[in-house]
């Protein structure tokens, strides 16, 4: 079967508009402030590597927004992926000044499901009946 060059070239730029609306928003959410402060911060954690097996790795469609006021605010869900269990990264920072500052670092755990708060120093798994 033989394709026109136009349907071809047609072809290609749909499938190249498909990747970059696929990719674009994942690399402009991992060179955000809050995102690299919450990576870098949670990477740090004992809890965290515990919790997940090391190594360990983003991976992609973050979700969240940037809201741009006085002060800027962000909230973000990381999904992070371990060599023993899997989760997201919930994320809330707000900027003071030109700094950003978390004010929210859970990680919520999936297979058994539990939360761990990044930000406490017990860094403990709940794991009761408060799933959302």
């Amino acid at each position: 079967m033989k394709w026109s060059t136009t349907f071809r070239n047609r072809l290609l730029g749909a499938a190249l508009v498909l990747l970059l609306m696929l990719t674009v928003p994942h690399f402009m959410a991992k060179a955000s402030g809050p995102y690299k402060l919450a990576v870098a911060t949670a990477h740090q954690r004992p809890g965290f590597r515990e919790a997940l097996g090391a190594p360990i790795t983003e991976a992609w469609f973050s979700e969240g927004k940037e809201v741009w006021g006085n002060p800027a605010t962000a909230e973000m869900s990381i999904p992070v992926q371990g060599r023993q269990r899997s989760g997201r990264l919930r994320v809330r920072a707000t900027k003071d000044d030109e700094h950003w500052r978390l004010t929210e670092l859970t990680l919520e755990l999936s297979q058994p499901y539990g939360r761990i708060n990044l930000l406490s120093n017990a860094e403990r798994p709940n794991t009761g009946e408060d799933r959302p």
